[in-house]
Order: C-alpha cells, then structure tokens, then sequence
C-alpha cells in the first residue's frame, strides 16, 4: 500500500495542499493517518482527490460533492452517474403522469417553493385542469437529481431538449431500417401490422440498450474532452 506525505500528494494529485487542508475541513476527503507526528495519506486519498476534481469539471459545488460521497458511505456502493440519464431509473417507468397539488409536493419535496416556477418555465412541469401534467417523467426525475448535485434547472432543461431532438431522429432512423430490410414483415403480414406488434418490444429492448449506451458514450465524450 503506497504512502505519502502532504507534498507528495499534492505533487501526485496536482491539487495544492492548502486545497487538500481545506478538503478536510469540508468533510469531501477523509482525514489521514498518523505516524508519530506525520500526517500519511494513501491512495484512496489520491483517488478521492481525482473523483472531486472529475465533479468540479462537470459543475459540480463541492457541497453537493459532499453529499455524493455521503450518500456512497451509507449505501456501501460508488455513486453511479449514469443513473441520472438512464431511462431504467428507478421510478421512471410512466413516461407521462398528471398529479394533484399534493402528489407535486411529495415528489419535490422541499425544493418546491424554489425551483416549482423552474420547472415550469423548462416545461418539466405543466399546470392542468386537473393539477399537474408531467410529460416526462424520467427527464424530471433526472433533473431533480442533477439540481440536487448542483446543476440549475435551466442548463439540465437544455440538456432533455438536446437528448429528445437527437433520439427523435435516431427513432426515426431504427424505424426506417427494419422497414426497408423487412419488406414482407415477421410473419408474411404487412410491416404495418408487424411495427404495431412488436412495439412494445421494441421499447423493452430499447430500455435496455439504448440508456447503457447513452451513458457510455457519455463517459466517452467526457474523456476524450479531457485528453
């Protein structure tokens, strides 16, 4: 197991450590062991440090940093990014959902009187006849998540138009390919009646495949703007 010094953390990390005392004090990076009168840190501290700086580049404060790592401890599991973009996410399974003044105040919780004005303005929210109209479920449910590591409503509002106008096309494009690669449909009946058969499987399938893989080249992206 590697051991280091103050400096050599700082060196190896490249986070001064007057940055790294300040860590401390915040509660986002565990305190380190002694030895006589040295301070030793290992490396689960160089790997909490590169995870902080990994957050911070994706706009992150570092108390909502601190909250990530908490809910990690109590959990016993690192936290997963992905999720956030993920349809399968727990919940998420009604796309479209229409909820009473109470029902809206249950899923935002004490964020409501914050960020309720937000979430209509991105249209994550839509006031109705019969109280509240979700259109989207999933993406409310993943910005609720990023406001609450951080991110403002208006920028993840931003990020579910991109995400919707891009997988429209790609929609379009899958439907187009079983289309002219299947002529006489599954069973020798119209592809009409095929696509209308099978739809339900496609989005199954589409559940599994396409969230994983959006999440992935996310990670990708992500690295590659880092090189």
């Amino acid at each position: 197991m590697s051991r280091y010094n103050r400096s050599q953390l700082a060196d190896l990390s490249g986070v001064p450590a007057r940055t790294i005392r300040y860590y401390h004090s915040l509660g986002v990076l565990p305190r380190p062991a002694r030895a006589g009168k040295e301070v030793v840190y290992g490396d689960e501290h160089l790997t909490r440090l590169r995870e902080i700086a990994e957050m911070q580049t994706r706009g992150l404060r570092l108390g909502a940093i601190r909250e990530v790592f908490d809910a990690q401890s109590q959990q016993g599991a690192p936290a997963d990014w992905r999720a956030v973009l993920d349809p399968r996410y727990p919940g998420a399974s009604e796309q479209s959902v229409v909820l009473d003044d109470e029902q809206l105040t249950g899923l935002l919780g004490d964020r409501r009187a914050e960020i309720l004005d937000e979430l209509v303005a991105a249209q994550y929210i839509v006031p109705c006849e019969a109280g509240w109209r979700i259109p989207d479920q999933p993406m409310l449910k993943g910005a609720l998540v990023l406001y609450d590591l951080g991110t403002d409503i208006s920028l993840s509002g931003a990020l579910r138009k991109l995400i919707r106008a891009r997988l429209a096309d790609l929609a379009d494009e899958i439907v187009a390919t079983f289309r002219d690669a299947l002529p006489t449909g599954y069973g020798g009946e119209g592809i009409g009646v095929d696509h209308h058969r099978f739809r339900e499987r496609f989005r199954a399938a589409a559940r599994e495949v396409a969230g994983a893989t959006l999440a992935d080249e996310i990670d990708r992206a992500v690295r590659e703007s880092e090189a």
